[in-house]
């Protein structure tokens, strides 16, 4: 999946979560096998979330080092953190 497409499941997962009000975190779950650069999600998501409630949002990425597991090839969002 390219990772613009990628970004924009993330942001509707976020928008699903956020329930109102502005977002400071977004927790993503990234598996070992989803062949995924965080540093390229961090970038697109930073643009792709401009003029939103999720812009300027850090994104925390919480990896999942055992191939084996459920979550190897996933890519989602976890939760988010209102902004305070």
């Amino acid at each position: 999946m390219a990772v613009s497409s990628l970004v924009q499941r993330l942001l509707a997962q976020a928008e699903t979560k956020r329930h109102g009000g502005v977002v400071s975190r977004v927790h993503i779950l990234v598996g070992i096998l989803a062949n995924v650069s965080p540093g390229a999600l961090q970038r697109q998501f930073g643009q792709a979330a401009a003029g939103s409630p999720l812009a300027g949002a850090e994104l925390v990425f919480h990896l999942v080092a055992d191939p084996q597991s459920p979550d190897a090839l996933a890519v989602r969002v976890m939760e988010v953190d209102p902004a305070a």
